[in-house]
């Protein structure tokens, strides 16, 4: 619940309807409103919101958010969100410190490793991040950095074998 809700005004309970996305139909993730009020296009805002919203994560879906009444596509949406892209070298995968699989390759590769998750880390200590605003999924990215991570890592590793075996 955010801090904006001094009641259950902002309960993203998600009782009344069901949790699958009408396109795919996986499950999705429920998240605060104040999510889709800091990442919703004006436009797509005056469409109406719910207390009800959920996140779909479906990487080949277009819906990133649903309820009963109504959905939202990326376009829809101020960011390109990673779950969509988590291939893409230029979608965020850490919305608040900007880091995305490009950055955190170009590391890998030039130290061997990624300092990213420790960084994050000790900015969430600080309470410098802003996950629920800036994040499409309304949560914390370090999940999604570490998977990343360790992508970059097993990319490293095949590059260096395949090296060694061309010399």
């Amino acid at each position: 619940m955010s801090a904006c809700c001094s009641d259950t005004s902002c309960d993203v309970s998600f009782t009344s309807i069901g949790d699958g996305c009408p396109r795919c139909g996986k499950k999705g993730r429920s998240l605060d409103p104040i999510t889709l009020k800091a990442l919703l296009t004006s436009a797509a805002l005056r469409r109406g919101l719910s207390k009800n919203a959920r996140f779909c994560a479906t990487e080949d879906c277009p819906i990133v958010y649903f309820d009963n009444a109504v959905s939202f596509t990326e376009d829809d949406l101020i960011v390109r969100v990673h779950a969509k892209h988590p291939h893409a070298d230029d979608v965020f995968v850490c919305y608040c410190f900007e880091y995305t699989p490009g950055t955190i390759r170009e590391e890998t590769a030039h130290t061997g490793v990624s300092s990213a998750s420790r960084e994050i880390t000790g900015e969430v200590k600080q309470e410098h991040c802003a996950c629920e605003v800036k994040n499409p999924k309304g949560t914390c990215c370090l999940g999604d950095v570490a998977m990343v991570e360790k992508e970059m890592k097993r990319w490293l590793d095949e590059r260096k074998q395949l090296l060694a075996k061309s010399i």
